[in-house]
């Protein structure tokens, strides 16, 4: 299934809009209409008529239509409830902004489970739970609560982490860097980081592809992949939970199970993707690979004026 609709849906729906400011549910419905987004806006909240000028609905079926995609913003207890609803109408993209499921224990490893499980028999993908949401700038989507839109730009960006996310936003908006779409995949339950990379690999607009990572789910698949899309635009990848106090913070934070650092150097070298260790050092490339071309052949000339720098250049090549 194609992963269009969480970047260009012609009509969202808002599961937890909100009329009070601060809460994540305001900030969203805020964001969707500042940046600009020209499609159907459906708040849904049981004990309210009107947010922000928009109609509220008091659930997904009193809308009429079927949203193209749902962004689901209420306590995780609820979360099922509402997938439920969005297999009944025949919703097929959905974003679970929701944290509290297996990051934080076997209660809420189960409440996923169950999640996933509604998913599948719907036929629904969906991105997170525990995620920031997904930016795109060619349709002026902002279904996240990260901050404003970014300038449009060729670099592709997805996260493990929101508020890393949030970060990246922020440093990209003081410094003018363009992106095309930027993508919070949480505890990546369904929709994770190969499906990204695949999509991404997949848009014109993107030229290049970044993210941060604390695990890969399937480390074979995603050589494979990964090696083909690297042969056509760089990858740029910054991988934590490396050591066993990185790990474990991993484990809490989006539940991941961080595997070995070697390993993962070995994975990055077999597909071709390039690990960076720093945001600033990834964006240096990023901004590099995003305007100017991959060379066309394996044939480079060092030009020096000294010994030293060209040696060095000649071991970097």
């Amino acid at each position: 299934m194609s992963l269009e609709k969480f970047f260009s849906p012609r009509s969202v729906a808002i599961v937890g809009a909100s009329q009070k400011k601060g809460k994540v549910g305001y900030e969203i419905l805020t964001s969707m209409v500042k940046g600009g987004y020209e499609g159907k806006i459906f708040p849904v909240n049981r004990k309210a008529t009107e947010i922000g000028g928009l109609k509220c609905y008091p659930d997904l079926k009193s809308i009429g239509e079927a949203p193209e995609l749902v962004l689901i913003i209420v306590p995780a207890k609820f979360v099922p409830e509402v997938m439920h609803q969005c297999v009944k109408v025949n919703v097929k993209s959905v974003v679970i902004i929701t944290a509290g499921f297996k990051e934080v224990g076997e209660e809420g490893l189960r409440l996923e489970q169950q999640v996933m499980q509604i998913a599948q028999q719907g036929g629904i993908r969906f991105l997170g739970p525990n995620c920031l949401g997904v930016m795109d700038t060619a349709s002026k989507l902002n279904a996240s609560f990260g901050g404003d839109l970014p300038i449009p730009g060729g670099i592709g960006y997805l996260s493990q982490s929101g508020a890393l996310l949030a970060a990246i936003l922020d440093l990209a908006n003081a410094n003018g860097i363009g992106f095309s779409s930027l993508v919070s995949i949480g505890n990546k339950a369904d929709v994770g980081e190969l499906d990204m990379i695949v999509s991404m690999g997949e848009d014109p607009k993107t030229k290049v592809i970044a993210g941060y990572l604390e695990s890969i789910t399937d480390g074979e698949l995603f050589v494979r992949k990964a090696e083909q899309i690297s042969n056509e635009k760089p990858i740029l990848l910054i991988k934590s939970g490396g050591t066993a106090a990185g790990a474990k913070a991993a484990s809490s934070h989006t539940g991941s199970l961080a595997g070995g650092d070697t390993a993962y150097e070995c994975v990055f070298e077999r597909a071709g993707i390039i690990r960076c260790n720093s945001i600033e050092q990834q964006f240096s490339f990023a901004q590099a690979f995003a305007n100017q071309p991959l060379p066309r052949g394996s044939n480079v000339t060092v030009i020096t004026n000294a010994g030293g720098p060209g040696i060095m250049a000649a071991d970097a090549v």
